[in-house]
C-alpha cells in the first residue's frame, strides 16, 4: 500500500494544498496552507508565500491533506 506521502504527492504535488494536521491551538485544528512541492519518508514539504523557506511537516501529525481551490463553502 502506498503511504500518505506518496498519495499526497501522487495527486497533490505542485498544487496548493490545505494541511490540516492533528494539533489543537485553542480548540481548532490547525491548518497549514501552501504549495506541497516534495515529500519524503514521514514527512510532506509546503512551500508557503513566495520568498518563505518551505515547511517541513511531520505526518505523524498530519490528519488529511486536499487540494485548496479557493472555494469557502467545504
Amino acid at each position: 500500500t502506498m503511504s500518505m506521502v506518496d498519495e499526497a504527492l501522487k495527486h497533490l504535488k505542485d498544487k496548493a494544498v490545505v494541511v490540516v494536521t492533528s494539533l489543537e491551538n485553542e480548540g481548532y485544528l490547525q491548518e497549514i496552507e501552501g504549495v506541497l512541492v516534495d515529500g519524503s519518508e514521514g514527512c510532506l514539504v509546503v512551500q508557503q508565500g513566495d520568498d518563505a523557506s518551505p515547511t517541513i511537516i511531520n505526518v505523524a501529525h498530519v490528519a488529511w491533506v486536499y487540494e485548496d481551490t479557493g472555494d469557502e463553502d467545504e
